[in-house]
């Protein structure tokens, strides 16, 4: 519900949207994340996904803003852990990138498990 909600708004604010998320890979046992999404309005990005599971347990369960660098690592511009002791996980981080034009993207994952959802590339001349 709260992602329809998003959508809507954002849709409402004419923001740059883009929540093509690749395949979901493994998640701990239980686990699944809804669809990774990354926005931008006048520069300001916004990256948010949720996650549930089956049983209660400690986990944490990360998003982040990545900038696509050709032939290097993506450094990561911002990150929020959910910490939580529960089944229902959500996360949201936002950032300013200094002013860089460059693509960007929104990954989710559950730290202990290396695998990730990520959106597609968006463009983004940041504030």
């Amino acid at each position: 519900m709260r992602r329809l909600i998003g959508a809507v708004l954002a849709g409402a604010l004419g923001l740059s949207v883009l929540a093509v998320a690749s395949p979901a890979w493994a998640n701990p046992p239980g686990c699944s994340q809804g669809n990774i999404a990354l926005s931008q309005s006048g520069g300001y990005m916004t990256a948010w996904n949720n996650a549930s599971c089956s049983s209660s347990a400690t986990r944490t369960f990360r998003v982040e803003i990545k900038r696509h660098v050709t032939l290097l690592p993506d450094p990561v511009v911002s990150s929020y852990d959910d910490y939580y002791t529960g089944t229902l996980y959500i996360a949201s981080t936002s950032s300013c990138d200094g002013g860089r034009s460059a693509n960007y993207y929104g990954r989710s994952f559950f730290t202990s498990h290396p695998t990730y959802m990520d959106t597609g590339n968006l463009l983004v001349n940041t504030c």
